[in-house]
């Protein structure tokens, strides 16, 4: 099965040059917890609600006046469409990150995430609580056990 197939196609973006304000307040309109970032059109790294948390609320920076490029989770690992579901699964637990955005080319075409994938193939949850050991934190791979 490729990744195509069950792929999320409404991925949400925001430019790299928004505020963190900005990103904030779009995840609150389309119950995202995080967007691809990207620079004239080009998908380029990813904001999540973790990396607000971090990089501005714990800091103390200003929402308004930070950039979303100062605080986004970088460099962007991607699929393709024509990945094969496994694969894009192991790519994700290997390089320890929750969502794959799916790129054609340089265009963003949409998401995969490790939920979707358990959703999709109920059996993948021991594929990856068995990959992620080492990689994705215990308490996200508890949460992945309830759904």
């Amino acid at each position: 099965m490729n990744v195509g197939h069950i792929m999320n196609r409404e991925v949400v973006s925001i430019d790299s040059d928004a505020s963190v304000k900005a990103a904030a307040g779009k995840m609150a309109e389309h119950h995202v917890g995080c967007l691809v970032v990207t620079e004239k059109g080009r998908p380029v790294g990813m904001i999540t609600e973790t990396d607000m948390l971090s990089r501005v609320l714990a800091l103390a920076r200003n929402a308004e006046t930070t950039k979303v490029k100062t605080v986004m989770s970088e460099p962007l690992v991607c699929g393709s469409p024509d990945m094969d579901f496994i694969e894009a699964t192991r790519l994700m637990v290997d390089r320890g990150v929750k969502k794959l955005p799916i790129t054609h080319g340089e265009h963003l075409v949409g998401i995969l995430t490790i939920t979707d994938a358990i959703a999709v193939h109920p059996g993948m949850l021991q594929v990856i609580e068995e990959a992620a050991k080492s990689h994705l934190p215990r308490t996200f791979v508890k949460r992945l056990r309830k759904r």
